[in-house]
């Protein structure tokens, strides 16, 4: 059994923790080989401040609105947002014709563990919806700064009480954010750059086919074909390692899809960038900073050795790599491989999808600034 621990230092720190825990839930979170550092630089490097537990734009909106609404003078704060939220999750339940579609709570209603508030606060800190002093602040100390009169948000359109929209944004409420994401960073990010278009990119519903869209800066171009390059990579040692597991586990209906699939992978064409790790995540590590990103050395060792294997993924030098990657991650007693197949049941699915960077969000949002109206 696993468990996550961390060093409180602060409201700030907690309420991160809070999101990772329910971001590992999302099936793009699933990191059985030690690829997700990576993996969610890169994300944060295209699409900052969006995560997997995000839904619908609109709640970059509705969110400030709704801390503004509070009467912070009495009572708990924390207790006071709580039920605001609550409050928001029934309103919007209440309005039939409205698009409600992937409401936050919308099965648990008042027992909901993680509001809106939790699973969108970095981003609003992020995209400067929350003013840029506060852009690290925790909900906490941001509601106690609020009770002392200071103004902690961005003057973003307002949201009428009786407005029947739902998640649906207005002609002037796309333009906002679209501005908001064009100015995340001074050099540009795919998310900036992507969002003023979205009404011209219905068409593009996978990230490969981004970097053929007109008018892509070339350094945005060039992180997005590196991160594709690092994804379509190391999806071959996923498919290695769950191809693996149906054979460790009997699996015979899965072992053939894995197979098929990992043949399917060899026989591509693999992109020029795989030589090295360090070629391959350049762009990551030249902007390790912006997002955080620390690059760990056993990470770097395993893609190299991945990459001096992956012409034959079926070999048993592979295998043996895949084996001491997973004992190296878990320890011997947590090794999925090592485990007698009478005492587990295997999912059928150990991280096996190719990583997708949080695209799947990002189109939806896109979606959502095209049919504003």
């Amino acid at each position: 059994m696993s468990a996550l621990g961390w060093v409180s230092f602060g409201r700030a720190e907690a309420d991160a923790v809070q999101t990772l825990i329910g971001a590992l839930s999302a099936s793009e979170a699933r990191d059985e080989l030690g690829l997700g550092a990576i993996r969610d630089g890169f994300s944060d490097l295209l699409f900052p401040g969006t995560s997997t537990i995000q839904t619908r734009l609109r709640y970059f909106l509705f969110l400030p609105q709704l801390f503004r609404r509070l009467d912070l003078n009495k009572g708990d704060r924390q207790a006071a947002l709580r039920r605001a939220e609550a409050d928001f999750i029934a309103r919007m339940q209440g309005q039939p014709q409205a698009d409600t579609k992937l409401l936050i709570g919308a099965e648990a209603g008042v027992r909901l563990k993680r509001m809106p508030s939790a699973v969108y606060w970095t981003g609003l800190g992020v995209w400067g919806v929350r003013r840029p002093a506060l852009a690290r602040v925790g909900i906490g100390q941001t509601l106690d700064r609020m009770a002392r009169g200071e103004d902690c948000w961005s003057d973003a359109p307002k949201i009428d009480e009786d407005d029947d929209r739902g998640f649906a944004l207005t002609g002037e409420e796309a333009e906002w954010i679209a501005d908001r994401c064009v100015a995340l960073r001074p050099g540009g990010t795919l998310l900036g750059h992507l969002m003023p278009k979205a009404r011209d990119l219905a068409a593009i519903t996978e990230l490969e086919a981004v970097p053929s869209t007109p008018d892509l800066p070339a350094a945005i171009r060039r992180q997005l074909n590196h991160a594709l390059a690092f994804a379509d990579t190391m999806h071959g040692a996923s498919l290695l390692y769950n191809l693996m597991l149906s054979k460790h586990f009997s699996a015979s209906d899965a072992e053939g899809d894995y197979r098929e699939s990992l043949e399917v992978w060899h026989a591509a064409a693999r992109s020029p960038l795989a030589t090295t790790a360090e070629d391959l995540i350049a762009p990551l590590m030249e902007d390790r900073g912006l997002v955080g990103f620390t690059p760990n050395i056993l990470t770097f060792r395993f893609i190299n050795d991945w990459i001096a294997v992956m012409a034959d993924p079926f070999s048993q030098e592979a295998q043996a790599l895949i084996a001491r990657r997973e004992v190296q991650m878990k320890g011997v007693s947590r090794a999925r491989l090592r485990f007698s197949p009478q005492d587990y049941v295997w999912s059928g699915n150990s991280g096996g999808q190719k990583m997708a960077f949080r695209w799947p969000l990002v189109r939806r949002y896109l979606d959502d600034m095209a049919a504003a109206a």
